[in-house]
């Protein structure tokens, strides 16, 4: 195992779902980094820092609800007392609601704009200082989702272009500091947050196996292949890339 991150801290946004999040956190501390996880509260979070400190690494479970700058901003306060400093942010935390646009409601709308680009901009904004103090990295999580139209998926869709663009900008912005920033835009992956979002489809079984398809290896991605991306870009072998997306999807785009 290479560690890339010895003696460095993480923090991750939307690492208690079992998914990419989780994979992240946990490759991240598999490689030398303290770690700390930020989700909403619940015990899994808990229990998923148990199991990195289990295995040798240092981990850090935070609650908080994206929803609240004061939350995030505190949040970040506590990555600061605990580890003394912070070099990576990791943005995974995302929700995805199914809607047309013609039946869309507010509040569905707001709630994803809300956790999916606004949070990931205010957890940028109070990691900023400490960021620069070290010359991190920030890892945002786009998608694929992006790039293509999707039947009730406006909403989603739209918030994972906004990410792209945010990423581009604040890496114009944060480059004076020291601040690498970067995004990986994933096809489908193999992960909870997939599996509730195929249960809505009108026939799921017949909605995974299209999924399947999309990609030009034939497989969805597995999480630890995404935390993969997410490693290199926050590594020194990209200490020259910032503002970029990297496709890890299995060569969904190259169809397209």
């Amino acid at each position: 195992m290479m560690m890339r991150f010895k003696g460095k801290t993480a923090l991750v946004t939307g690492a208690a779902g079992g998914g990419m999040g989780t994979a992240t956190a946990r490759l991240f501390a598999a490689e030398g980094a303290n770690v700390v996880l930020l989700d909403l509260p619940t015990t899994r979070g808990a229990q998923i820092a148990d199991e990195i400190r289990a295995g040798g690494g240092a981990a850090l479970f935070v609650p908080a609800d994206l929803l609240h700058e004061t939350q995030i901003s505190a949040a970040v306060q506590r990555v600061e007392q605990a580890f003394g400093g912070l070099d990576y942010l990791i943005n995974i935390a995302g929700i995805n609601l199914l809607c047309r646009v013609e039946e869309m409601q507010v509040s569905a709308w707001d709630r994803m704009m809300h956790i999916n680009v606004r949070a990931m901009a205010l957890t940028m904004k109070h990691a900023i200082p400490l960021l620069e103090r070290r010359g991190g990295a920030v890892g945002n999580m786009a998608s694929v989702a992006a790039f293509v139209g999707s039947v009730g998926y406006a909403a989603y869709v739209t918030t994972k272009g906004a990410v792209i663009s945010l990423t581009r900008s604040a890496a114009v912005e944060l480059a004076p500091l020291g601040i690498r920033v970067n995004a990986v835009a994933p096809g489908w992956v193999d992960t909870p947050f997939t599996d509730a979002g195929v249960a809505l489809a009108p026939d799921p079984e017949l909605a995974r196996a299209g999924a399947l398809t999309q990609h030009v290896l034939g497989r969805m991605a597995q999480p630890e292949e995404v935390a993969q991306g997410i490693a290199f870009l926050c590594s020194q072998a990209a200490a020259f890339i910032t503002g970029e997306t990297l496709f890890v999807d299995g060569g969904f785009m190259v169809k397209r």
